[in-house]
């Protein structure tokens, strides 16, 4: 990080060449931090040396397809890419590759939700960002490398994954509003399909009005439908197909042992007693709390004792509990870290 900010002066001096260096260097020394390799991109295009440009920018997209997509196709100073028909049809060419190749890693993982920094302290009253740095990832077990499946500016707050695997709904994050002598509400949430097979991300549709409590979960032939408990107690039941909310009535409220219900409340996720089992690769998982006190993913395979995945910051298999929550107790991944 250090030489990224020195790249970055040089940067901003026109001192390009020098700040490659220092880029270089830094993308050296760890891979997973993406700020290097989108300023390298930068550098050459501002030089107006566009090939050099595409040519770092596709071995972004390539190494961390998410979020670096993304970032190369929303980075202002990449943007004369985009214009000149040969670049943006290298990068596309890239984009389709990288989201292929994703797509089948994520499939192939066991997917859960973590987070990548500690997260913003919820204290005292009023209206407090739900800023929890969260993200879901893909472990993968063979190669024991970790994937960015959401790019969500860290405000993903529970997922549920179909029972095929191919689909997965999240909810992000918006607020938490707390009033004396008032049950705490969640205001503005919303809630968003991914498809693992394309990587396509759905419109964010926004719940209505503040929510005491969301269940949601994939019911039969894989529909996707969701309870929420607003500010005066009273249920509400919808139906979500990706792109649009439907209120319904005939959601039955009585799950069967297939079916799992996440559910977010003003505390956040608690953990769950729920076991993921992989007989394919011949583990299990369960949420459980490590030896600093965080909520973790403890692995086990045969009979050894397991260990926990790399989530220094805290990790759980549907969500995580706020901190300072009566449910949080009291480190991420290695993140795939994209500060410029």
């Amino acid at each position: 990080m250090n030489l990224n900010r020195e790249g970055k002066t040089l940067y901003r001096d026109g001192r390009f060449a020098e700040a490659r260096g220092k880029y270089q260097l830094a993308r050296e020394l760890d891979p997973d931090f993406l700020a290097p390799w989108l300023n390298l991109a930068c550098s050459y295009a501002r030089e107006e040396r566009f090939t050099e440009a595409t040519e770092q920018a596709v071995a972004l997209i390539r190494h961390a397809y998410v979020p670096g997509a993304r970032e190369v196709m929303e980075a202002a100073d990449l943007g004369a890419l985009q214009i000149r028909p040969q670049e943006l049809a290298k990068l596309k060419s890239a984009l389709a590759e990288a989201s292929t190749n994703w797509s089948k890693a994520a499939r192939d993982g066991f997917v859960f939700v973590a987070r990548t920094q500690p997260p913003v302290k919820l204290e005292g009253q009023g209206i407090l960002v739900l800023g929890m740095n969260q993200e879901i990832y893909a472990w993968l077990p063979r190669s024991g490398r970790y994937l960015p499946i959401t790019a969500e500016d860290g405000r993903v707050l529970a997922f549920a994954r179909s029972p095929d695997g191919r689909r997965i709904v999240f909810l992000r994050a918006g607020r938490l509003v707390r009033a004396a002598g008032q049950a705490d509400l969640l205001r503005g949430l919303g809630v968003r399909e991914l498809d693992l097979v394309s990587m396509a991300l759905g419109p964010l549709v926004e719940l209505p009005g503040d929510v005491r409590q969301v269940t949601m979960w994939f019911a039969g032939q894989g529909a996707f439908e969701m309870e929420l408990a607003g500010a005066a107690g009273v249920s509400s039941k919808f139906h979500f197909d990706g792109e649009k909310l439907e209120p319904s009535q005939r959601i039955h409220r009585r799950f069967s042992a297939s079916v799992h219900p996440v559910v977010l409340t003003a505390t956040g996720v608690a953990p769950t007693g729920r076991v993921v089992t992989d007989a394919g690769c011949g583990f299990s998982a369960h949420d459980e709390i490590d030896g600093n006190g965080l909520p973790g993913i403890r692995i086990s395979a045969g009979a050894g004792k397991g260990f926990f995945l790399d989530a220094r910051y805290g990790a759980g298999l549907d969500g995580l509990p706020f901190p300072g929550s009566a449910s949080s107790p009291s480190k991420a991944l290695s993140p795939a870290r994209k500060t410029r």
